[in-house]
């Protein structure tokens, strides 16, 4: 266990033999009273990469206001055993129900979750099959388009290589330098395998309904766009946010950057409440 700024961080391995995942958990300051906890859900391949840091940030800023923190890696990416290619959307729901019950066993309080991008669509999923109902979700720029996801996955390995290279793609293409991305494959240096490609596709709404029937208060971070593709919901537990400014996480210039979505953490302090 290691100790930075006087908040604990451990890490650890938890989930079935067969689906380990690898967390860590930052325990809340000792010199603010307990609130509970935070689960958060990263996005995955190079989203995942890319919002590390910022991830780190949230954890310790969550920590200071008096939460315990678990980020973890979904079984078969970064850290976790496993094959990339062999994975699939169910598999990561039960790899967060997982991160869920590793928390509450040692958090008490209620616990809430923070997920973005596809980790917003995952944590959304899990939500409708724990056992005890986390408090809050906090979902940011969740997926409500699988096949406009897959494209710009694809539009994101196009113009990585191109920034690279130093010239435009269809000139790469030409010279037989390149290929075209394609999904199932490896794409953006992330391996997606045919069930993940499958599940992708089928993604087309952001199924709000099942999670505020159970209980939990949901804040959802969406574009102006994506707001309009949501099905009319009444519930004094659902509070939408635009976000007015984009990060393209997909962009290698986002690498290694700490900078948090100007009002992510206002939304996830203000889950505490």
């Amino acid at each position: 266990m290691n100790t930075q700024e006087g908040m604990n961080i451990s890490v650890s391995s938890f989930g079935s033999p067969s689906r380990l995942c690898m967390g860590v958990v930052q325990k809340a300051s000792a010199e603010v009273p307990k609130r509970g906890a935070f689960v958060l859900c990263r996005p995955l391949g190079q989203e995942a990469t890319r919002t590390a840091a910022m991830y780190r940030v949230l954890s310790e800023r969550l920590a200071r206001q008096g939460c315990d923190v678990l980020r973890f890696d979904y079984h078969g990416t970064a850290d976790s055993p496993g094959e990339e290619q062999d994975q699939s959307l169910s598999d990561w729901v039960e790899d967060t129900l997982a991160a869920h019950t590793q928390l509450q066993a040692n958090s008490p309080g209620p616990i809430r979750w923070f997920g973005m991008g596809l980790g917003a669509n995952l944590a959304l999923r899990a939500s409708a099959r724990t056992d005890t109902v986390p408090s809050h979700l906090v979902l940011w720029e969740p997926i409500i388009d699988g096949l406009a996801y897959l494209q710009s996955l694809c539009d994101g390995h196009r113009a990585e290589l191109s920034r690279e290279f130093g010239h435009p793609w269809d000139q790469l293409l030409r010279q037989g330098r390149v290929t075209e991305p394609q999904a199932p494959g490896d794409v953006l240096g992330f391996a997606m395998g045919p069930r993940l490609v499958a599940e992708l596709t089928e993604i087309r709404e952001l199924p709000l309904a099942p999670a505020l029937r159970r209980g939990m208060t949901l804040t959802c971070a969406l574009h102006a766009e994506q707001r309009q593709a949501l099905p009319p919901i009444s519930s004094e537990r659902l509070h939408l946010h635009t976000v007015e400014t984009r990060t393209n996480w997909l962009s290698s210039q986002a690498l290694g950057t700490a900078i948090v979505p100007p009002d992510a953490l206002r939304l996830m302090l203000a889950a505490l409440d």
